[in-house]
């Protein structure tokens, strides 16, 4: 059985497990040989975004990278917010031209996300990492078309509300298992591990190029 880990900072070395390694862009980017990669420049760590957007441009063509991301919004950085939306800008276009998903990092920032989304009326898939929202929320995103991929840490209605065909899985930054990530699951739906995994590799499969 295999396990599609979409958005994590380490590779697991388990044979088991596919996943999407995150590189996060700074002045140079970081070497990294990982099959599997998205690159992003993170709400977080904005600096010089025309040097940093040359970086990524690079490394978006390469054939190893499956999304751009993680970029997005987050109100509770130190960031200023109008910088933060013209690198999400950039990197929403960027994803367009080499035609690979993009995976968003949102805090506190929904409607901003929600009224770019009907803007700029995206064809490549859009997937919100990390997702701990209620079910309302998760209605919203997935209304307008947006996947959700949950952790370690979840809201069991929100779960609910995008399975079967809205949800991804990842470990993030976590220590622990996405065996562990897709239990949960499995126990959250009372549905066989097996009937979880089917699920989940189908979806990581139409959105990735994996």
């Amino acid at each position: 059985m295999k396990y599609y880990d979409i958005h994590t900072h380490r590779a697991s070395g388990e044979a088991e497990v596919l996943e999407v390694i995150n590189v996060i862009i700074k002045e140079p980017v970081e070497k990294n040989d990982a099959p599997y990669r998205s690159y992003g420049i993170h709400p977080w760590y904005i600096g010089n975004v025309e040097e940093q957007m040359e970086e990524l441009r690079k490394a978006a063509f390469l054939p190893e990278t499956v999304a751009i991301g993680e970029a997005g919004l987050d109100k509770l950085a130190e960031t200023d917010f109008a910088t933060q939306e013209d690198a999400f800008l950039r990197q929403i276009r960027l994803a367009e031209e080499v035609e690979k998903p993009l995976i968003i990092h949102c805090v506190k920032a929904w409607t901003e996300l929600l009224r770019l989304k009907k803007e700029m009326k995206p064809i490549q898939p859009w997937i919100v990492h990390g997702f701990r929202g209620k079910p309302a929320l998760a209605a919203q995103l997935i209304e307008q078309g947006i996947f959700l991929s949950l952790g370690s840490s979840f809201n069991p209605s929100s779960l609910q509300t995008a399975w079967p065909g809205y949800v991804l899985a990842e470990t993030d930054e976590k220590t622990g298992s996405i065996r562990d990530v897709y239990q949960g699951f499995a126990d959250t739906l009372s549905l066989p591990l097996e009937t979880v995994a089917r699920q989940l590799a189908e979806n990581s499969r139409h959105i990735f190029c994996l």
